[in-house]
């Protein structure tokens, strides 16, 4: 299951990375990005991030060393959410091998590619006093999927509105009360959802048919807001807070 898409071309840099950074931005590629406890990272080891004065972040998001815990998972939060600021678990962005630019890794089911590369400009090619510059293709599975992310002094041209798909990418989903009023008699219930029809079907037994009514229209909202959590007027529930 999943859906791949395959990435020609590179991004090129003004100046080619330091061996740190080029370093970290390769361990920050190859562990999956888990929302974790940072008091529980504050004494572990992780040379790669501290060589080029990062913090831990917050939901410890610049911890690399994935290593120390791959057995006992002590600071893991949550296994399959990412840390609030970025949006998703694996991103594919990588140093070229001459630390002069920026490519896909080649690795299957890359998501929100667009997102991943704006925050790598915000976080860090940026901040690290880089410009980056260049084009890359894209081809999905289906044949029209087809597409190109331009990029100029560190400006996401093509596709339009990049920073903004960040920022969605990385909030709650907005629901309207009724909706947000259905979650949270849901979450009072204490049983355990599985999927989309589960809560209508249970919407409609807690007497909430207009809720029950918004969510299939709506149905990519709603999955976004299972991986991002629902938020009313800066309220915001989990879905793993009532079990999804």
């Amino acid at each position: 299951m999943g859906y791949t898409t395959i990435f020609d071309g590179t991004f090129h840099l003004n100046k080619r990375l330091l061996d740190s950074e080029a370093i970290y931005l390769l361990e920050f590629s190859r562990t999956r990005r888990m929302n974790r406890n940072p008091a529980i990272l504050q004494d572990v080891p992780d040379t790669a991030r501290t060589a080029v004065g990062l913090p831990l972040g917050k939901e410890g998001c610049y911890f690399v060393n994935e290593k120390w815990d791959e057995e006992s998972e002590l600071s893991i939060v949550d296994y399959n959410h990412p840390p609030k600021t970025q949006p998703g678990l694996w991103c594919q962005w990588i140093p070229t091998a001459d630390g002069g630019g920026i490519q896909w890794n080649g690795m299957e089911k890359f998501y929100d590619y667009v997102e991943w590369l704006q925050y790598l400009i915000n976080n860090f090619i940026e901040p690290w006093g880089y410009v980056l510059r260049g084009e890359v293709n894209w081809q999905g599975e289906r044949e029209e999927d087809v597409g190109m992310i331009l990029v100029e002094s560190n400006v996401i041209i093509s596709p339009e509105g990049a920073q903004e798909l960040l920022r969605y990418a990385v909030s709650p989903v907005s629901v309207p009360k009724v909706v947000w009023d259905c979650l949270q008699a849901v979450e009072a219930t204490g049983v355990p959802l599985t999927g989309w029809y589960e809560l209508v079907d249970r919407a409609v037994e807690l007497g909430h048919g207009e809720a029950a009514l918004w969510v299939k229209p709506n149905i990519e909202k709603y999955l976004d807001g299972l991986n991002r959590g629902f938020e009313f007027e800066g309220k915001v529930i989990k879905m793993t807070d009532i079990g999804l």
